[in-house]
């Protein structure tokens, strides 16, 4: 069977990629609603909460498929507030959506010796994932995850690029570790799963398969494992994809 590590990281690592429901019926244009609108009235701009609403706003913009729209709204955030390294970053995570790699990895490498370094780190691993290098991307993850030991995101992203070099000792154990520190994580819980049925540990896989509750929700688990299923047994880098490179997701962002 060909592998094809790039469609299999999108499917594990894109949960709510989704296309954006129309209504149809009217032929009123809307205007696409601003962070700004959403501002407390009584809070200014320039407050820091408000700023950190503004940018949290953004990143649900650009994680709801609104990519480009977020690196319009966050110009106009520069404009205000020239310098804010977490605009950065999420403008790093933008370009990423979108796959434009190369301004993506820039924006992340001006960002290495700041107080956002983990997270630009984690940004050049989610680059080279996407470029189907997972040597260098889980070398990557590491150093965030060395910089936040705890920060369920990086462990999640580590996690699953040791699994995709067939380290699965050292992927179970963070995933474990990931597991333990975010019970509720579903996209972690399911890259456990995923790990435990390739490293050859079937019935540990099934019991965790059997513990998920919704019928629903358990049986796309199960089609999501009969894919991946003698894609991902083997090491895996640079070059070895066929497939366009997709981007990976948030590991707080919960997939069904």
């Amino acid at each position: 069977m060909t592998r094809n590590p790039a469609r299999l990281a999108a499917l594990l690592l894109l949960p709510w990629l989704s296309a954006c429901g129309l209504f149809g019926g009217s032929q009123t244009v809307h205007r696409e609603p601003s962070p700004a609108d959403t501002l407390p009235q009584a809070a200014p701009l320039d407050a820091e909460n408000s700023r950190d609403l503004y940018l949290g706003i953004v990143d649900k913009l650009r994680q709801g498929g609104k990519s480009r729209a977020a690196l319009a709204y966050l110009d106009d955030y520069d404009n205000r507030h020239p310098g804010d390294a977490r605009a950065q970053v999420l403008r790093g995570d933008a370009f990423l959506d979108i796959q434009d790699y190369a301004r993506a990895e820039a924006i992340y490498r001006e960002l290495l010796e700041g107080d956002q370094a983990p997270a630009a780190y984690d940004g050049l691993g989610r680059v080279a994932a996407g470029r189907s290098d997972w040597a260098k991307a889980r070398a990557y993850f590491h150093e965030a995850v060395r910089r936040e030991p705890i920060n369920v995101k990086y462990l999640n992203d580590l996690g699953f690029a040791e699994m995709r070099i067939a380290s699965y000792d050292e992927a179970l154990f963070t995933l474990r570790q990931a597991s333990e520190l975010a019970p509720e994580n579903a996209q972690v819980r399911n890259n456990l799963i995923l790990c435990l049925d390739i490293s050859g540990q079937g019935d540990a896989a099934k019991a965790m398969l059997g513990r998920i509750t919704n019928a629903q929700e358990r049986r796309a688990v199960e089609q999501m494992l009969k894919t991946a299923r003698g894609q991902m047994r083997g090491p895996t880098s640079a070059g070895t994809g066929t497939a366009a490179p997709r981007r990976l997701a948030q590991a707080s962002e919960n997939q069904p």
